[in-house]
This record gives structure tokens, sequence and C-alpha cells, in this order.
């Protein structure tokens, strides 16, 4: 790979405002090329550096799984269990029923309606959500339950996959239950620290977490980027089990190798991670228990996730054959799937998605 001729194409990406951010190739377990570029604070004119940190959105999603399939192998829960064995009342949304399970939860098997509308292709269902619970009242699971909880189902459990991010919201307080300690001191103890992530926590953005990029939103913005606006109004106050985690990109490469070295679960239980677990499929693009998979020829080739929010764009891809893995994250809401696409191609890496 030309790794200079890379540099300038992000420099000149970053020029035109198209990425602010930080890209990384690791290979066996360490960097093998870095870029970062941007501001990640555009009033205080702070730049971008190699250990910025970044809400990463659903990539946190590889974490709480990570975190409930660790209970499930200890026997703490099983996931095929019914849901009602485990949650409170409190907790349960109308439109579940005997037959949901832990799987259903972190495959998006559920058939839960979501708290948003994953088909706008703009933030506008999803920011509206604050406008009935204000983001700084958003500090844990429990808060995000009355913005679906009260919702019927939208299909059975296990009848076909759709991506909901209540899926995960519910994941998280199964964790919660089940360990009787808060969602964020779970997964510290489950899978930050044994992973070796120690840049990476959930944190209160009204307490100004060390190194963490501000996000912008240029989503949709047809303005100059000094306009654009930042999203301290537009996501929840504290990272949740769906998404907000922050982090960098090296914790997230870490995060790949433990869960490859077989330091976080047993075999099988990685192998159903990083399986396909909904209902048969040709699809490219499928899904595990919290990890976007690509499957080719009936083979899994690229595991990983991707996320966005207002403000936020990222990519974790790992390469299975080349045991190679793209981290792109970015404090803007587009931008980040180019970069990882064209890193791939630099590396003569196969990616099938669009």
């Amino acid at each position: 790979m030309e790794t200079e001729a890379l540099r300038e194409w992000l420099d000149g990406r970053t020029a035109r405002h198209e990425f602010s951010g930080v890209a990384l190739i690791w290979r066996e377990g360490k960097p093998t090329f870095t870029y970062s570029g941007g501001l990640a604070h555009r009033g205080h004119g702070v730049p971008i550096t190699d250990d910025t940190r970044f809400a990463v959105a659903s990539v946190t999603k590889l974490v709480t799984a990570t975190t409930a399939l660790r209970l499930v192998d200890r026997g703490l829960v099983r996931l095929d269990q019914p849901l009602i064995e485990i949650l409170p009342t409190e907790h349960q949304p109308a439109g579940l029923t005997a037959e949901h399970t832990l799987h259903h939860l972190l495959s998006h098997t559920s058939g839960l309606t979501n708290y948003h509308d994953d088909e706008d292709q703009t933030w506008a269902s999803f920011t509206s959500c604050w406008d009935r619970i204000p983001t700084y009242h958003l500090r844990r699971p429990a808060d995000m339950l009355p913005l679906f909880k009260d919702l019927p189902a939208v299909f059975p459990p296990g009848s076909r996959y759709q991506y909901a991010d209540a899926n995960f919201i519910l994941a998280g307080l199964v964790i919660e239950t089940i360990t009787g300690n808060a969602f964020g001191d779970v997964i510290a103890e489950e899978v930050l620290r044994p992973a070796g992530m120690i840049d990476t926590a959930i944190e209160s953005l009204d307490r100004e977490p060390a190194r963490l990029a501000t996000g912008y939103l240029a989503h949709g913005d047809d303005g100059p980027p000094a306009s654009w606006r930042a999203n301290y109004f537009s996501v929840p106050m504290v990272g949740m089990p769906d998404g907000g985690m922050i982090t960098t990109a090296h914790d997230l490469a870490r995060l790949i190798d433990a869960l490859l070295a077989g330091s976080l679960l047993s075999p099988a239980m990685c192998k159903a991670m990083m399986s396909p677990q909904g209902p048969a499929s040709d699809a490219v693009e499928q899904y595990g228990y919290g990890c976007e998979v690509v499957v080719e020829g009936g083979n899994v080739t690229i595991i990983g996730h991707g996320g966005s929010d207002p403000g936020v764009s990222t990519m974790v891809a790992h390469h299975l054959d080349a045991a190679t893995t793209i981290v792109v994250l970015s404090n803007y809401d587009r931008g980040s799937w180019a970069v990882t696409k064209h890193i791939a191609e630099s590396l003569g890496l196969t990616e099938p998605r669009a």
C-alpha cells in the first residue's frame, strides 16, 4: 500500500471538510497506519490527534453484546431465556411476550418497535425524541423506556431481522438486572479492562470527558462548515447500551483482537456472535449478536460494526482472511464509510458493501 498516497487522499478530504477524524489500520496487535485530521473543537481550534476520543454511536453494540454473552458463558442468563423472567414489570415494553428472549434482542429479530424511525434519512425522527425527554434527563438505560415502552410489536419474534436501537436498550437493562450494577460499570469490568481498552468508558457529556471530540452536524446542512451545529442537544447526555460509548480507534482495534484471541468469550460464543443469527438470507450484509457480518459465498469475511448519530460517523471492519482491522472515527455525521472503503481498496481487500 502507498501510505503517502493514502495520506494525501485523506488530507484532501479533510481540507474539503468531507472528513474530520482518525483512521487506523491495525495488524498483529499494532498500528501499521494512522491518520488524524480536522478539529476536535472548532471554537477553541483544538486539532484531532491519534489519541483523540470519540463518541462512537452504534459501535457501542459490540461491547454491549460481548458483555451480555459473557454473562451467558457464566450461566447467569440464557440466550433462550424469556425476557419476562428477567426484566421487572416496569421495564417490560407493551409488545413483550413470553416468546421474546435475549437472542432476539442481540440479533435484532425481536420485532419490538424502535424509539425512532430508522427509515428517516434525516435526523428529524431521532432528535424529535428529545422534545419528549430532554437529553439531560437521559442518564441511564431506563430513562429511554418512555420513548417506546407503550408501543406494540411490529412482527413476531424471530420471524425476520429489523435493526432497532430499542433492542439494545433492553439488552442493557437485562445486563443491569442480572448483575445488579450500572451498565457502564458492568461493561468496564466485563469487557473494557480485560480487553485493555484504557481510553474507553460510558461518560456524561456535561462532565466534559477528557480529549473528547465535539460532534458536528454536517449531514443535510448545505451551509459552510463554520455554520454546522455542535451536537450538544442532539444525543443522550450519557452513553447508552445502543450507542454513545466514548473511545479511541486504538481501543476498538484492541477489542477486536481480544474477541478473536478468545480472551473475552468462549470459542462457541465468539463464533455465534460473529455468525448470522437472523432467518436464512442470501444478503451480503447480515447480523450476528451485536456484530455486523459480511457474508460471501456462504462464509463470513468481515466482522465489525458501524455507527451514526448526529455529529458522529464511525466504522470498525475486521477482514478475517487478511487479519486486518480498519477503524475510522469521525466527529462529522458523514464520511467514515467512504474512508473505510477507500482504505480497504488501497490494501487490496474485498469490500462488497455498497
